[in-house]
C-alpha cells in the first residue's frame, strides 16, 4: 500500500470542467495539454461524446469522435478552466482531428491522442491506435494494436499520419511500449514515457520507460534512443545507459494505468511524476532528482471515493502551463467514469 504523501498540502477538487460547450460534448477522455506558445495550449481528447447518454458502457462507438482538441488560452483556473474553444468542421461539429484510415471502421478501430509536442510551427501527436475487442465495452477491455505520430501545422491543425519505416502507420507495435504517452523536452532532447505491461509485478497495470530523440528527428524512428538501464529504487547506483535498441530492463516504476505526466518543479527542484495506481480511486505523486531516476515509491495524496462498485478513475496528469506560485500550486486533471469528463484538481505542495 504507498504511503501518504508529505510533499501534498491541500487538495481542492473543481469539478467538471469544458461544459457546456458550443460543440455539445457531454462525455470524453482523455485531456491532455501541449503548450502551443502565445499564451494559448492544445487540449485533446479521446472518446467524445455528443448529445445525452446514460452510461459510456452503452455507448455505440461507431458513431462517436475517437479524437477532438480545444485551444485554451492562458487563464487563472482556481476556479477552473473557463475560457475554451473546440476546433469545429465546416458543419460546426467537433472535429475528429487525428483521422481514421480506409481500413479503420471506427466501430471496430478507434484512434486516441495522448500527448505531443510543438517544434517550430508544427504540433505532434502520438497517439494509440485501438482495437476493441468483441462483447465487452472499451472501459472493460481493448488492446492496443500501436502507437503512431500524426503531424500538423499549428495554424489549421489538420493531422496527417505519418508512416513507419516499415511503410505501417505504427512507429511502435502492440508488444512494444506505447511511447508518447506524456512528452517534455529539454534543449536537446524530447523525451516521451511509454507503458508496457509488466511481467508479473504487480497486478495494477504497466511499467514506464523512456525514450529520447532530437527535435529536428522526431519523425525518424530510426534516431529514437531507449533508456536501457536505469537506477531505481533497489539499485540507485546504475547509471543511465541509452541505446537504440529497446529493452525491458530500463523500466522505471510500475503500476500505471497508462497515461501518466511528468515534469520539472522549480518549487521542489525535482521532477514529479502523477498517475494513479491502476484504475482504483489512489491518486499518487512520485519524485527524481533527474528524469532517469531513481524514482521515489508512490505515495497517495489523494483518493476520492467512488461513487459505484465498477467506478475506475484514470488520465490522471498534471498540466505544467497551469501552475501558479513558482511550481508550488498545481492543477492536474483526471476521468471518473461516473460522468466521463475530466475533472480538475488544484493540488498545492509543502
Amino acid at each position: 500500500m504507498p504511503e501518504t504523501a508529505p510533499i501534498v498540502q491541500a487538495v481542492r477538487d473543481l469539478g467538471i470542467q469544458f461544459q457546456p460547450n458550443h460543440v455539445d460534448i457531454t462525455g470524453q477522455d482523455g485531456a491532455a495539454s501541449i503548450v502551443l506558445g502565445g499564451g494559448r495550449s492544445f487540449w485533446i481528447f479521446g472518446d467524445s461524446v455528443e448529445g445525452a447518454f446514460e452510461s459510456v458502457h452503452d455507448i455505440d462507438l461507431g458513431a462517436v469522435f475517437s479524437s477532438t482538441a480545444s485551444i485554451v488560452p492562458d487563464q487563472n483556473p482556481a476556479d477552473g478552466i473557463r475560457d475554451f474553444r473546440y476546433l469545429t468542421a465546416d458543419d460546426g461539429r467537433a472535429r475528429q482531428i487525428v483521422p481514421f484510415e480506409d481500413d479503420e471502421p471506427p466501430a471496430r478501430f478507434r484512434i486516441w491522442p495522448i500527448h505531443g509536442i510543438v517544434v517550430g510551427d508544427r504540433i505532434y501527436l502520438y497517439y494509440h491506435k485501438i482495437e476493441l475487442l468483441p462483447v465487452v465495452t472499451v472501459i472493460q477491455h481493448f488492446e492496443l494494436a500501436g502507437m503512431g505520430l500524426a503531424r500538423a501545422d499549428t495554424a489549421a491543425f489538420e493531422f496527417t499520419r505519418l508512416r513507419a519505416p516499415d511503410g505501417t502507420r505504427e512507429f511502435w507495435k502492440e508488444n512494444e511500449p506505447s511511447f508518447g504517452v506524456f512528452v517534455d523536452r529539454d534543449e536537446s532532447f524530447v523525451y516521451l514515457w511509454g507503458a508496457l505491461k509488466n511481467e508479473g509485478r504487480d497486478e495494477h497495470g504497466s511499467d514506464m520507460y523512456l525514450a529520447r530523440v532530437a527535435p529536428a528527428d522526431i519523425e525518424r524512428l530510426d534516431r529514437y534512443e531507449y533508456l536501457v538501464e536505469a537506477p531505481r529504487r533497489d539499485n540507485p547506483s546504475v547509471e543511465p545507459r541509452w541505446s537504440r535498441e529497446f529493452s525491458r530492463e530500463g523500466y522505471l516504476f510500475g503500476s500505471v494505468p497508462n497515461e501518466m505526466s511528468c515534469s520539472f518543479n522549480a518549487h521542489l527542484n525535482r521532477y514529479v511524476a502523477f498517475h494513479t495506481i491502476g484504475v482504483t480511486n489512489r491518486f499518487v505523486v512520485r519524485t527524481a532528482d533527474r528524469i532517469t531516476g531513481p524514482w521515489s515509491d508512490p505515495q497517495v495524496f489523494h483518493a476520492p471515493p467512488p461513487l459505484k462498485p465498477e467506478t475506475r478513475f484514470n488520465a490522471l496528469k498534471e498540466h505544467s502551463e497551469l501552475a501558479r506560485d513558482g511550481g508550488r500550486v498545481l492543477y492536474l486533471t483526471y476521468v471518473d467514469t461516473n460522468d466521463y469528463l475530466p475533472r480538475l484538481l488544484e493540488v498545492v505542495l509543502a
